[in-house]
């Protein structure tokens, strides 16, 4: 009988698509499971099971990953009544999550984090099953900064975290071996050849505040870049217009980041290790609102010391201001670039793997 693995985390593709890397690689030594939300994580998992369905012939019809579906709630920093309910919801998901753990009997868990994950792993400590985690972010998220007392190992993508409790190793971030290709496949995009690309990513989500800024601009910056805009579902305002290519959403990133000279963006922990990966430089808007803990400042300025990213403040956001921007960003790219050329980012994939696997053989 095969050992058991269950996965949790949600809310973005930061915390979902690391598991999915990972599942990938465990699936055929490890029965893999997944506990989350009715969100994003839930659509991945069914895109998943559709992918793995296609290489596995014997088994068409049952899903490869089991996905169980829990009540979940976010701590709201904007809305602070809100969170009044935030006691009696968390004590259903527990609920839940034993349940769900009672029934799988997993040799043990690998939580991404987010608020979905904090009920999994209270549950799962109550039930004396390993837990190992991961924080992609350069500061603890609160759902981790708890999971870091219930967990045997923290994982963590960035280096400054390493020392400041026994439980955290640094590993780097989670990636598939897909990302170690630089094939481009430009057939479905209205591309220039004789202009560089532009790649712009405003979240799993999208970024309303980047999309209303850029309308205005697109003229201008279609005369001297190519345009990839992932505008996040139900925003796509342009579908087409010469070399500027709006797109909701894709499940082929690392094809845009191999098409792509250069990144606009927000600082999610996620898309920035992935950018800092592929060597791409970055112009980073962090998000600063009442919501934001302030993680995607320390992420994009982590970069910005490093040399391969610079900092635009959302306050000082106009469209004139973002179209300067980009084109003195251009101008200075091979700054960026010759930056690169010292560094070497690390997959923290079989790193981790092999973190899970010694917690199965105890």
């Amino acid at each position: 009988m095969k050992k058991r693995i269950v996965f949790t985390g949600g809310g973005t593709l930061g915390h979902v698509m690391p598991n999915i890397y990972l599942i990938k690689d465990l699936i055929g030594e490890y029965d893999c499971f997944y506990i989350g939300s009715n969100k994003i994580e839930d659509e991945r998992i069914k895109d998943l099971n559709n992918e793995l369905k296609v290489k596995n012939s014997d088994n068409k019809n049952d899903d490869i990953v089991a996905y169980y579906s829990i009540p979940t709630v976010k701590f709201n920093r904007d809305k602070i009544l809100e969170n009044i309910k935030i006691p009696f919801m968390l004590i259903k998901s527990i609920h839940r999550a034993k349940k769900v753990l009672k029934e799988i009997k997993p040799d043990v868990m690998f939580s991404k984090g987010g608020y979905v994950a904090l009920p999994v792993c209270l549950a799962g400590r109550m039930l004396k099953i390993p837990i190992v985690a991961h924080e992609s972010d350069s500061s603890f998220g609160l759902s981790n900064k708890i999971i870091l007392k219930l967990c045997k190992t923290m994982c963590v993508n960035f280096k400054n975290l390493e020392g400041k409790n026994k439980k955290i190793c640094y590993t780097g971030p989670i990636f598939s071996a897909e990302f170690q290709s630089n094939r481009k496949n430009k057939s479905k995009l209205n591309l220039k050849e004789n202009l560089p690309t532009l790649l712009i990513v405003g979240g799993s989500l999208g970024s309303k505040k980047i999309n209303d800024i850029l309308m205005p601009i697109i003229k201008d910056l279609i005369k001297e870049f190519n345009v990839i805009h992932l505008t996040g579902k139900g925003n796509l305002t342009i579908k087409s217009f010469e070399n500027y290519n709006a797109i909701e959403s894709t499940n082929d990133m690392v094809n845009l980041y191999n098409i792509a000279d250069f990144i606009l963006g927000r600082s999610g922990a996620g898309v920035t290790a992935e950018c800092y990966y592929k060597k791409l430089p970055m112009l980073l808007i962090p998000l600063e609102n009442k919501a934001s803990r302030g993680d995607q400042l320390l992420n994009a300025k982590y970069y910005e010391n490093l040399g391969v990213a610079k900092i635009i403040r959302e306050a000082d956001l106009t469209p004139t201001y973002l179209l300067n921007e980009l084109q003195q960003f251009y101008k200075n790219i091979n700054n960026y670039k010759n930056i690169y050329l010292k560094l070497t980012p690390q997959n923290g994939k079989e790193k981790i793997i092999e973190i899970i696997k010694k917690q199965i053989k105890f």
